[in-house]
């Protein structure tokens, strides 16, 4: 089991639970050396159409006006338990390019920022990892993440195989095809440019038992990560995604460790802070 976190989620973000101490109390529970903090950032609605705004749930995002009870809660946290654990400040964030000034902002207010394409502008719209990506629109996912890991903004890529949740070949089925080999390749390969960490996700075993056939993983998905083996300098981490402050080392956590251990991923103990 894992005993550094860097990918945590509370309260702020309105689709999870709980207040930054009890994931401080948690992990100091746990045994855990480090954690890193890192809500959703907000989303703005100048950022798109309502239409896109709605459609991409960005309504399940840190509000503005809170971001700074936020960073104050983490303040406070670091100064009452940073003799116990090395507390991180960080949000996870989007990437849309013509944005870049507001995730520099958000940059100067943390110690790291999570980089998790949810969405990604493609053709002038807005489109959703989860539901329209398919082998043409694959591209926009793609170049989200390289644009995104390019700015040396971001110091993890987390979940960055979330494209295969419901992937379309050019048939519309759910297959690992040559156009999804392909952009598995393009970010991992950014990733090792940019010196940027890929995450396994261990949230991603819960959403594939919730929303999937059961057939195999939504996300983490194996092939991806048997492509990475391949690149003995790429880093990995195991992320928890956590919702909740039990989910740092829940069931799901396990199933993560054990299968990178199965599958020879070599997988980083603790995160620098890069970028």
């Amino acid at each position: 089991m894992i005993k550094n976190n860097y990918h945590t989620h509370m309260r702020y973000c309105n689709h999870a639970q709980g207040e930054v101490e009890d994931y401080i109390l948690k992990a100091i529970e746990l045994g855990f050396d480090e954690i890193g903090m890192t809500d959703h950032a907000p989303i703005l609605e100048s950022f798109m159409t309502k239409e896109e705004y709605d459609s991409n749930w960005c309504e399940q995002n840190m509000k503005l006006d809170i971001m700074e009870k936020y960073l104050d809660d983490l303040d406070y946290c670091k100064k009452k338990y940073g003799n116990k654990i090395k507390i991180l400040s960080g949000f996870e964030t989007e990437f849309l390019p013509d944005q870049i000034e507001f995730y520099k902002f958000l940059r100067g207010k943390v110690d790291y920022l999570n980089l998790g394409v949810h969405y990604y502008k493609y053709n002038g719209k807005v489109l959703n990892s989860y539901d329209d990506i398919d082998y043409i629109t694959l591209r926009g996912y793609v170049d989200a993440c390289i644009d995104g890991m390019k700015t040396g903004l971001f110091n993890t890529l987390v979940h960055p195989d979330l494209f295969m949740f419901n992937y379309k070949n050019v048939n519309g089925e759910r297959k690992f095809d040559a156009q999804a080999i392909a952009a598995t390749r393009q970010i991992i390969e950014a990733a090792i440019k940019y010196n940027v960490y890929l995450e396994v996700n261990a949230n991603g075993i819960n959403n594939s038992i919730k929303y999937g056939s059961g057939n195999d993983w939504l996300y983490p998905y194996l092939d991806f990560w048997k492509i990475a083996n391949e690149y003995k300098d790429l880093k990995i981490i195991i992320g928890a995604d956590a919702h909740k402050s039990e989910a740092m080392a829940n069931e799901h956590v396990q199933i993560a460790c054990d299968f990178c251990i199965e599958n020879n991923i070599n997988i980083l103990e603790k995160m620098e802070i890069n970028h």
